[in-house]
C-alpha cells in the first residue's frame, strides 16, 4: 500500500525537521539533518537553504509497518500558497504541525483553511513540548477557538520528563460522540458504546474532515515520532486507494540540473510501466514513457513499474502543471485553479550580454510556476513579468542569482488593469475604400456586458457567404486586438459582434480579413470608449477585539468596505472587498496593529470600475499593423 501526505506549519515551527525525524525513525536516514545546518534531505534549493523556508514541495519517501509513505513537504510561506495548494490536491492526507510554544499562528489558519476548503483529512501535531513554559491546555484552547472546535487529544503528556502515551481518558470521546447524532442519542439513554464503536465514528468523521485528532512530541529531540510513524499509517491508509483504470495528475515541474526537466506525477489509479503509450487528457496524440522514477527511502531510483498511489517523477517530458494521464474523471478531487497574476513590472539584466541566458532561466521558471508569466516586446524587446506578490519577486530575483548566476534590475511594479467599453458602438471599413489595404470589407458592434461576463464574441454572418477559414480569421483578429484597448490593457466585460462582410472570391484572403479585424476593432472602441477595471479582492479578515476601534477608518483609508460583522470570544470576523492595489499595504499595516495576531484571508473576487487614477500603457508595438493602423486614425474622425 502507498499512501501519499504533505506536511504543513507556519514558519518556524518545525515541519522540515519533523520531515527529517520521520526519515530518521523509519529507518530511511542514519542521521537526522539541520535546517540551520542546510542538511536537511527536503530543502534541495541553496535558497531554501539559506533563508530557512521551504518554497517549492519535495518529495521524500519511508515505509512504516508494510506501508510506503511518501512525504510532500510543501512550502510555508502564503506567498507559495497556490503551490500549497497544487500539492494538497494530490494527497491523501496532511500533518499540520503547531509550535506547543507558538501556538495557533496566522499562517497556520491560513494553511487550515486551505485543508479544509479542499477537503482533506488532517492530523494535528504539537512540536516543540521540550521548550520551557509549555501551556498544552493553553494550545487546546487555541486550536479549537482558532482552528476547529473538534479535536480528540489521542495522547497524554508529561512534560517533565518528556513523555507521550496513548490516552486513556474516557473524556477523549467527548467530540466523536458530540458529533454524531446516533451516538449521542444513545449516550443520552445511558447506553455503554464499545471502544470499536467509537473508533469507527473517529474513523468517519476524520475522513469527512470534521474531526482533527491531535499528537505530540519534539521533532529535534525525537519525542514522540514512532507514535506519529503508527498514526500516519493508522489514520491515512483507510484513505488510499486505487482502482485499475490509469488515472495521473502532474502537481510539480523541477529544473534540478541547468537543462533537465523532471515533471512529478500522483498516480491516483492503474499502473504505469517504462515504455507504455499511454491516453493524454485533452491530447490527440498519445504518450510514451522512456524513463520513470520514484522516491524510494529518501532517494529518487529508476524504476520500470508504478503502483496505484505512486508518485512518479518522469524526466524529459513535455508534460505541464496540471496535465493528466490518463481518465480525468477519476481524479478524486479537482485542482484550484491559480489566480491570474495582477502585478507587473519590466526586468532586464544588470549585464547587457546575459539577456538570452535572461530568457531560458525565466522560461525555465515560468514552467514550474505558472502564477509567474513573462512576456517580449517584438519591437523593443523589453521583458516584462507578471507576478502575484512581493516575496514572489524577492525570492525570483534571488534565484536568478543563485541558480543561475544572473544579477536583474526590475522596474517599478504596476497592477495588471482590464478595459470595458462604455457605450455601444459599430464601424464598417469597406473594400478598396483608402486607406484599406486589404481585400475584405468587415463592419463589428461592440456593447458593454455586466462585471465578470467576459468576453463574448458571435458571428451574425452566414457561412453560407463566408466561408469557416475566413470566419475564423475574423475571431482570430479579434481576439489578437482584444488583447490591448486604447489604454493599452486587456479587453473583457462586452459582446463582440460579426455584422457585416465583403470579399472578392478572386482576390480575398482570410489573411486580408485577420489583419483588417483588429483595426476594425480599434475603431470601433474609439467611438465606444473604455473604461478602466481593477482587480478587487474578497477578504477575510480575523482580528482581535482592540483592532475594531480602526477597522472602518482603515477601510476608508484604503477603499474599501466591511460587509459582514461576526464577533467571537476573543476576535471579530470580517468580511468585505478591497482593490488589490492597496492589499500589500493594508497587509502590513494590519499585521503591525494586530501584533502579528490578525489573520487576512483574500480571493481574487473579480475586477471592479477603477477609483484610482487612470493608469495607460503604452501599445505594445505590431510592425504588420502600425502602419495601417496610423493611416486609419489619421483620416478617423474620433481620434
Amino acid at each position: 500500500m502507498i499512501i501519499n501526505i504533505g506536511i504543513l506549519a507556519h514558519v518556524d515551527a518545525g515541519k522540515t525537521t519533523l520531515t527529517e525525524s520521520l526519515s530518521y525513525k523509519s529507518g530511511v536516514i542514519l542521521e537526522p539533518g539541520s535546517v540551520d545546518k542546510g542538511t536537511t534531505i527536503t530543502d534541495s534549493m541553496l535558497l531554501e537553504k539559506q533563508r530557512g523556508i521551504t518554497i517549492q514541495a519535495s518529495v521524500t519517501s519511508l515505509k512504516w509497518r508494510g506501508v510506503k509513505v511518501n512525504i510532500v513537504d510543501t512550502p510555508g510561506h502564503m506567498d507559495f500558497l497556490a503551490e500549497v495548494q497544487r500539492s494538497l490536491a494530490v494527497l491523501d492526507g496532511a500533518v499540520l504541525v503547531i509550535s506547543a510554544k507558538d501556538g495557533v499562528q496566522a499562517q497556520t489558519r491560513i494553511l487550515f483553511h486551505a485543508l479544509r476548503k479542499l477537503g482533506i483529512p488532517t492530523l494535528l501535531f504539537i512540536n516543540k513540548i521540550d521548550q520551557e513554559g509549555v501551556d498544552l491546555s493553553a494550545v487546546y484552547e487555541d486550536i479549537q477557538e482558532k482552528l476547529a472546535p473538534e479535536i480528540i487529544v489521542k495522547q497524554r503528556v508529561d512534560l517533565s520528563v518528556l513523555a507521550v502515551a496513548p490516552s486513556g481518558d474516557p473524556a477523549r470521546w467527548d467530540n466523536v460522540i458530540a458529533g454524531d447524532d446516533d451516538l449521542l442519542t444513545r449516550f443520552e439513554r445511558g447506553e455503554t458504546l464499545s471502544e470499536a464503536q467509537l473508533q469507527r465514528c473517529e474513523e468517519q468523521r476524520f475522513k469527512s474532515c470534521t474531526l482533527f485528532p491531535v499528537y505530540h512530541g519534539s521533532a529535534k529531540k525525537n519525542v514522540g515520532i514512532l507514535a506519529l510513524l503508527d498514526a500516519i499509517v493508522l489514520h491515512f491508509s483507510v484513505l488510499a486507494s486505487g482502482g485499475s483504470s490509469l488515472c495521473g495528475s502532474v502537481f510539480k515541474i523541477e529544473y534540478p540540473e541547468k537543462g533537465r526537466r523532471m515533471a512529478y506525477l500522483r498516480l491516483f489509479s492503474g499502473r504505469l510501466h517504462a515504455r507504455d503509450r499511454i491516453d493524454w487528457a485533452g491530447r490527440r496524440e498519445k504518450f510514451r514513457i522512456s524513463e520513470m522514477r520514484v522516491p524510494q527511502s529518501g532517494k529518487i531510483l529508476r524504476s520500470e513499474a508504478a503502483e496505484p498511489g505512486e508518485i512518479v517523477i518522469l524526466p524529459s517530458v513535455p508534460l505541464k502543471l496540471n496535465d493528466v494521464l490518463g481518465d480525468p474523471n477519476l481524479l478524486p478531487r479537482t485542482s484550484q485553479a491559480d489566480p491570474p497574476p495582477m502585478v507587473q513590472a519590466r526586468i532586464e539584466p544588470a549585464r547587457a550580454q546575459e539577456r538570452e541566458a535572461l530568457l531560458q532561466a525565466l522560461g525555465e521558471i515560468a514552467d514550474t510556476d505558472p502564477l509567474l508569466r513573462y512576456d517580449v516586446d517584438s519591437i523593443t524587446h523589453e521583458i516584462t513579468l507578471s507576478f502575484l506578490g512581493k516575496v514572489q519577486m524577492e525570492i525570483l530575483c534571488a534565484l536568478l542569482l543563485e541558480k543561475y548566476g544572473i544579477s536583474v534590475r526590475l522596474g517599478r511594479p504596476t497592477v495588471i488593469y482590464k478595459e470595458r467599453p462604455v457605450a455601444q458602438a459599430a464601424h464598417t471599413i469597406h473594400i478598396e475604400v483608402p486607406p484599406n489595404p486589404f481585400w475584405a470589407s468587415i463592419g463589428l458592434s461592440i456593447e458593454p456586458l455586466p462585471l465578470g461576463s467576459g468576453l463574448v464574441y458571435e458571428s451574425h454572418v452566414p457561412t453560407g457567404y463566408l466561408q469557416q477559414s475566413f470566419q475564423n480569421a475574423v475571431r482570430d483578429g479579434v481576439r489578437c486586438g482584444c488583447e490591448q484597448g486604447p489604454c493599452g490593457w486587456e479587453l473583457t466585460d462586452c459582446r463582440i459582434c460579426f455584422q457585416y462582410a465583403l470579399y472578392y472570391s478572386a482576390a480575398s484572403t482570410p489573411a486580408d480579413f485577420r489583419m483588417l479585424a483588429p483595426i476594425v476593432l480599434e475603431q470601433t472602441l474609439r467611438k465606444a470608449g473604455t473604461q478602466l477595471l481593477e482587480p478587487y479582492l474578497s477578504f477575510t479578515l480575523y482580528a482581535p477585539q482592540p483592532y475594531m476601534s480602526r477597522a472602518y477608518h482603515d477601510m476608508r483609508k484604503y477603499e474599501g468596505h466591511i460587509d459582514t460583522v461576526l464577533p467571537r470570544k476573543h476576535e471579530t470576523v470580517l468580511i468585505g472587498e478591497i482593490p488589490f492595489r492597496h492589499i500589500q499595504q493594508f497587509r502590513e499595516e494590519f499585521a503591525l496593529c494586530t501584533n502579528g495576531l490578525g489573520v487576512c484571508l483574500t480571493e481574487l473576487k473579480g475586477y471592479r470600475i477603477s477609483k484610482g487614477e487612470a493608469l495607460c500603457r503604452p501599445r505594445r508595438p505590431n510592425q504588420r499593423l502600425d502602419k495601417t493602423r496610423h493611416l486609419f486614425n489619421k483620416m478617423d474622425p474620433w481620434g
